[in-house]
């Protein structure tokens, strides 16, 4: 019995804050106006009389904002290469791409990786655009690519057990960041190296280029009597 009238009184408690609400409650005819004429143009035939008509003149602005450089790249490579899935990190200033390597070794074509069946034409435009993306500052800053070549154990003991293949397959990374660099991409813009991981696959991770700047108050002058 005693859950059955607290159970009541919130009920009514509830019921006279709304009824309160509602009374002191008001709207501004300015604000809701267009809420109104927007909703009876799209749900009824007739058009209100005082609701305004979109100009028909054409518009002098224009959209001025562009994708950054993370978005063309990941645009860049949907276009050429098919089933990669691009990854960013939560503030989007780093993006993660797997792809196979045959592939973008394809897409790249340096001299190293000639394929006949591939248009040769569009390949250097490829190449191209890839690398004025990385060079193109936004923001005030470029961007950079690691591009590390998955293997089947830790380089670290891959290079132990098979040195022969160790070496072929840094050569075979390494052909691709000398290609980038051969298409105008600054060597400190870029690494290649070797990690465990998906065999056949290459991880590329783009990421804002930030030069390294020794504090001035870090360097401390070595007197003649400490040497």
């Amino acid at each position: 019995m005693v859950n059955q009238f607290l159970s009541l009184s919130l009920f009514l408690m509830l019921l006279s804050f709304f009824i309160v609400m509602n009374s002191i409650s008001s709207f501004e005819e300015s604000k809701t106006s267009p809420v109104l004429n927007s909703l009876a143009a799209v749900f009824s035939n007739n058009t209100p009389p005082n609701m305004s008509l979109p100009s028909p003149d054409e518009s002098p602005y224009e959209a001025n904002k562009k994708g950054d450089s993370l978005e063309a790249l990941e645009g860049l490579f949907n276009e050429e290469i098919a089933g990669f899935e691009p990854k960013r990190n939560r503030l989007g200033t780093m993006m993660h791409v797997r792809v196979p390597m045959l592939k973008l070794e394809n897409a790249l074509d340096f001299n190293g990786f000639q394929n006949t069946q591939i248009d040769v034409e569009r390949k250097g435009s490829f190449v191209q655009t890839m690398v004025t993306l990385l060079r193109a500052e936004q923001k005030g800053r470029r961007y950079r690519v690691d591009m590390v070549l998955n293997v089947a154990e830790d380089p670290a003991l891959y290079v132990q057990d098979n040195v022969e293949g160790f070496l072929k397959d840094l050569k075979r990374v390494s052909l691709l960041a000398e290609g980038l660099e051969g298409q105008g991409l600054p060597k400190k813009m870029i690494s290649a190296g070797l990690s465990k991981g998906q065999i056949g696959f290459i991880d590329l991770y783009f990421y804002r280029y930030a030069p390294f700047v020794m504090p001035e108050d870090d360097v401390t002058p070595i007197k003649s009597e400490e040497l």
